[in-house]
C-alpha cells in the first residue's frame, strides 16, 4: 500500500473518531450565564440596518433607565430585521423593536420569515412605523409597567408611544394599560 494513501486514511478516521462524539448541535450557551443575566436586565433588541428602529431602540433604552431603573435596560443589536424576528420567534429574546411591515410578515410568516410559523408575537406599543415588541409569554405586570413608562416620557422618544393597532395583537398588559385598568396582578 502506498504510504500516502495510508496516512491519508490514518488521519481522515482519526478525524471522524474525535469528532464524532460531539453533539450534532452546538451548545450556544455553555455556561448558562446568559439566562440568568436576561432574568436581571430586559435586553431590548434593536437593528444595526435600521437607523429609525436603532434611534427608537436607544431612546427606549434611555427612557427606562430613567423611568424604571429596576428593569435595568440594555440594548443588543442584531444584524437586520430577519435576526431580529428569529430571536423573538426562537425564544432567545423576549423585547424588541421592528418596523411594522416586519412584525406583521414575522407574525404572518411571510417573506423573509416564511420558514418561521406560529410565532405568537405581541405588541407592547406603536411608534407609528415601529413597534416595540416582545413574546406573550412577558409577565403582564411588566408589559404594563414598560408601556406606562414609554407613555408617560413620550416627549423623550422620537415619536409618542401609542396604543398598539394593526394585524399583530397587543399583548394583554399593554391593552390593560390603554384601556384604563389596574396594574394586572396576573402573570
Amino acid at each position: 500500500m502506498n504510504r500516502r494513501i495510508f496516512l491519508t486514511l490514518s488521519a481522515g478516521a482519526a478525524a471522524f473518531a474525535l469528532t464524532a462524539k460531539r453533539p450534532a448541535v452546538a451548545d450556544l450557551e455553555p455556561d448558562r450565564l446568559y439566562r440568568l443575566y436576561r432574568r436581571h436586565h430586559l435586553m431590548i433588541v434593536g437593528q444595526r440596518d435600521d437607523a429609525k428602529a436603532g434611534a427608537f431602540a436607544g431612546a427606549v433604552i434611555d427612557v427606562l433607565a430613567h423611568a424604571l431603573p429596576a428593569a435595568r435596560a440594555q440594548l443588543a443589536r442584531a444584524a437586520d430585521n430577519r435576526r431580529v424576528g428569529v430571536l423573538i420567534a426562537t425564544q432567545q429574546q423576549d423585547v424588541a423593536i421592528m418596523s411594522s411591515e416586519s412584525a406583521d410578515a414575522l407574525f404572518l410568516a411571510k417573506a423573509p420569515f416564511d420558514d418561521l410559523r406560529d410565532v405568537p408575537l405581541r405588541v407592547l406599543v406603536s411608534f407609528g412605523s415601529h413597534f416595540l415588541v416582545c413574546r406573550p409569554d412577558f409577565t403582564a405586570r411588566d408589559a404594563y409597567l414598560l408601556a406606562q413608562a414609554l407613555a408617560e416620557h413620550r416627549d423623550l422618544l422620537p415619536a409618542p408611544a401609542g396604543v398598539p393597532d394593526g394585524i399583530v395583537p397587543a399583548h394583554r398588559g399593554a391593552q390593560a394599560l390603554f384601556a384604563g385598568e389596574a396594574i394586572p396582578d396576573w402573570s
